[in-house]
């Protein structure tokens, strides 16, 4: 008998030792998790998001386990503004930011002129940076970047005028202006002085609103695409019918819609554009033909844009017989355009194209070039790198009452000049 009340004292004990086991287990879970709280996704930070909301982490579901952690750390913001340290105020509403809300107006206002849906944008701080600069990602790799002077406003020398500022010299990051930082006594004689004067919070929003134009292109992917088509299938079903999935496939589409972004033409006018890929379709599937007809389409609504005055395009022109000899170095493969030059020549060309779009820079006017449909696209994509604010027009593209004002002719570089095989003159 001693014997099983000593077994049977120690089950007693060793089921009472588990129950404290499990009920402390149980504790220590309930207290470092409470049911129904949000777990913070791994890698994430501080920050907003554009549209208003806080970039704050998602909740993972139960049971994700450290498989949803991974998954969320190979996402990536399609555009995101970086800023060091001393300017989170900017973005800060309770002290008077007004950065969040005036990025939202940048998205409105691009979907407004260009017809693109830019997706939110977050804003974050980055340690890495020096206190007051800031920069823009796209897809994660920095594409511009910049610094700014909090409390100082940005007097950009725009009238020529002699007056010295006292103040910090520096560039305007977006059009490389020589520029002051100055402070409020100097403010007003800036003002009476000709000077544009704005403050740190414009320059970061100027500079957006120019980078998401010269980077739309890489914006707009197929599902933007099929957006923006579903969209259009309510007030146009008999279009859409015809040009999908018959004459061309969302690709082709989305390929044509990136060429007009990409040379900051907007695709606002989503029926036109459409109904020209649908007439030019049974001519080519290739995109680069079919953005260049539907340009021609769309002159009468963004050549205006490159007027001196109304109905002029003051623009640089090139010697008929260079064109005729750039018509024939055209390289044409299904996926891109270009010009084979030979090193001479191209450096004569880039240099012409850099001096002559710099006087008309100079004078306040718009660097145009205006030339004929067949090299107008291979001689943008020649020097577009070099100069991507030059905007090359084709003379099929302006509208009838549109004049073409010449400030200067390029004419052929003399090496080509002493070539066995003479220019051809014009007719």
């Amino acid at each position: 008998m001693p014997f099983f009340g000593l077994a049977g004292l120690a089950a007693f004990l060793s089921r009472l030792i588990q129950q404290q086991e499990t009920t402390s287990g149980t504790a220590t879970a309930t207290a470092s998790t409470p049911a129904g709280a949000p777990r913070p996704a791994a890698g994430a930070r501080a920050g907003a998001k554009a549209d208003g909301t806080a970039a704050v982490p998602a909740t993972a579901p139960a049971g994700a386990g450290p498989v949803e952690d991974v998954r969320k750390l190979m996402d990536i913001d399609i555009f995101a503004i970086e800023i060091g340290y001393g300017l989170l105020s900017l973005a800060d509403a309770k002290t008077g930011g007004e950065l969040l809300s005036r990025v939202t107006g940048v998205r409105k206002s691009l979907a407004r002129d260009k017809g693109i849906v830019v997706p939110p944008i977050s804003v974050r701080d980055n340690l890495e940076l020096e206190a007051n600069d800031y920069r823009f990602l796209l897809r994660g790799k920095p594409v511009a970047r910049g610094q700014l002077m909090p409390g100082r406003w940005l007097a950009m020398n725009v009238s020529g005028s002699k007056i010295r500022l006292k103040g910090v010299p520096t560039v305007e990051p977006v059009f490389s202006l020589e520029a002051t930082w100055i402070d409020a006594a100097e403010k007003k004689t800036a003002e009476l002085n000709g000077f544009t004067v704005v403050d740190s919070a414009s320059v970061l929003i100027t500079h957006l609103s120019e980078a998401l134009k010269s980077h739309a292109h890489h914006l707009l992917g197929r599902q933007e695409v099929q957006q923006m088509v579903d969209h259009l299938k309510q007030t146009q079903p008999a279009l859409v019918a015809e040009l999908l999935p018959d004459l061309v496939n969302l690709g082709i589409i989305q390929r044509v819609l990136q060429n007009l972004l990409r040379e900051n033409v907007s695709i606002i006018n989503q029926t036109l554009i459409l109904e020209g890929i649908a007439d030019f379709a049974p001519l080519s599937k290739n995109p680069d033909d079919l953005s260049e007809l539907v340009r021609r389409r769309l002159g009468l609504y963004f050549v205006p844009e490159y007027e001196s005055r109304p109905g002029v395009v003051r623009a640089v022109t090139l010697d008929p017989r260079l064109e005729q000899w750039l018509a024939q170095k055209v390289h044409r493969s299904p996926t891109e355009v270009g010009l084979a030059l030979d090193p001479a020549t191209a450096r004569y060309l880039l240099e012409e194209i850099g001096r002559r779009s710099a006087e008309l820079v100079a004078a306040g006017q718009p660097g145009v070039i205006v030339v004929s449909t067949e090299i107008r696209l291979p001689l943008k994509r020649f020097f577009e790198s070099s100069f991507p604010r030059v905007a090359v027009l084709a003379y099929q593209e302006l509208p009838a009452a549109t004049e073409v004002e010449n400030a200067g002719i390029i004419t052929p570089p003399a090496h080509l000049q002493r070539q066995e095989m003479p220019l051809k003159a014009a007719a």
